[in-house]
């Protein structure tokens, strides 16, 4: 299809599109759930100079497009909010500013990772909108700064303010993620250290399949954070920049935690297969020593049960005995040997 149209692409996680609409000032905090994107009302209320506009539900591209027409965001900007699968990235464009990353909220109870893409576009006039597959629960905190917030930082500030809040709650919950993974690899860790044979290969190789999506889903921030650090856009004010720089710092962090993850989890895999090589090596070097100390008494057992006729020791009264001896002294010399040797 030409580029730009407008096809949703990925699952729909979602019955129906949810809007919310909030504008807010240093005073002044109204919001409102408007049923369609017409029901949104042109002018803010007095005493605001922010509108923040979060679309929750990707999956009726009409109701998409038509926030485009109404706002004024390009085509292939819409394409890529769409498209679930896109890759995280940000761009420029006339009048604005778009930044595409993934959300991941760890819920350790049920030990998922809830993965859904957010999208932001930053406008003229100190208006933001946020597009997620599902109502993000992950902008709560933001939500809850700026209904309390009253002569609070992100009240006094403007769009592209919000814009770093919104980013950072994403980056923050990244952390959050790393550790639970960390803390997910050290227990095989220990697991390998104590009780190797308890660890099976399907655990190692789950763990490195989420450790590879994890580090390829927060890979992108990292260039992200640093492009909106540098960007030369009039939408960014002076007085944001330094929070940008810490966000910057942020996700260079968050990233060398992934990649740190990518290395542990292919130690834990190399180590796994090292412990049962030498595992196997121990059980072998155990079996060949035993069979070592009976070799010698295969050979006398062999000799003494030839059919030869004139063999003197066969009427000999107590050679049954004296064989029995020699059998149990060449055992336990061939024993303490290896022992000596620590072979055993």
């Amino acid at each position: 299809m030409p580029a730009g149209t407008l096809v949703h692409l990925g699952e729909q996680m979602s019955d129906e599109i949810h809007i919310s609409v909030i504008d807010y000032g240093i005073e002044t905090v109204t919001e409102g759930e408007p049923a369609t994107v017409s029901d949104i009302p042109d002018q803010r209320a007095d005493g605001t100079a922010v509108r923040w506009i979060h679309i929750a539900g990707l999956h009726d591209v009409a109701k998409i497009a038509e926030v485009g027409e109404r706002f004024g965001i390009p085509a292939l900007v819409l394409e890529d909010v769409l498209n679930t699968s896109c890759r995280p990235k940000i761009e420029e464009f006339v009048g604005g500013i778009f930044v595409l990353l993934r959300s991941l909220t760890d819920d350790p109870e049920n030990q998922h990772v809830d993965l859904q893409q957010v999208a932001f576009v930053l406008l003229e006039d100190n208006v933001l909108l946020s597009f997620s597959e599902v109502p993000a629960a992950a902008f709560s905190p933001v939500r809850r700064r700026v209904r309390t917030g009253g002569g609070g930082r992100i009240r006094k500030a403007g769009g592209d303010y919000l814009l770093w809040a919104l980013f950072d709650v994403v980056v923050d919950h990244y952390l959050r993620v790393t550790d639970a993974m960390d803390e997910a690899l050290s227990n095989v860790d220990d697991r390998l250290q104590d009780r190797p044979e308890m660890v099976s290969a399907a655990d190692i190789s789950r763990l490195k399949s989420e450790v590879t999506a994890l580090y390829r889903h927060i890979r992108p921030c990292r260039e992200i954070a640093s492009i909106l650090n540098r960007a030369d856009s009039p939408l960014i004010e002076a007085t944001t920049e330094p929070y940008l720089r810490d966000l910057n710092d942020h996700a260079i962090q968050v990233v060398e935690a992934a990649e740190d993850l990518r290395e542990t989890a292919a130690s834990l895999r190399d180590f796994y297969h090292t412990a049962m090589s030498n595992r196997m090596n121990e059980v072998m070097k155990v079996l060949t020593c035993f069979s070592t100390i009976f070799l010698p008494l295969t050979f006398l057992a062999g000799i003494y049960g030839m059919n030869f006729e004139h063999m003197p020791e066969l009427k000999w009264q107590g050679s049954y005995a004296v064989l029995w001896i020699v059998f149990v002294l060449t055992a336990l010399g061939m024993f303490w040997l290896f022992r000596k040797k620590r072979w055993l």
